[in-house]
């Protein structure tokens, strides 16, 4: 757990609180993700992860395909 970091994702197609549990119970199930926040005011998804478990990418490909687009923050 010490090797974990920390990275925000801005999102499109976050509307509502059903799309922000979506995320949450979708990423938080993965292996090696600690801790999961989405802020629908910001359109945010902020993830804390090892990266020796998970890549970013796998991240962003998994939010892609709940219909969340993953840009650069």
């Amino acid at each position: 757990m010490g090797n974990s970091v920390m990275t925000t994702f801005r999102v499109g197609g976050l509307w509502d609180e059903q799309g922000s549990k979506e995320i949450e119970h979708n990423l938080i199930q993965l292996d090696g993700v600690e801790e999961v926040r989405v802020s629908l005011e910001n359109g945010t998804v902020d993830v804390r992860y090892d990266p020796e478990v998970i890549r970013r990418e796998y991240l962003e490909r998994t939010l892609d395909s709940l219909g969340y687009s993953p840009y650069v923050r």
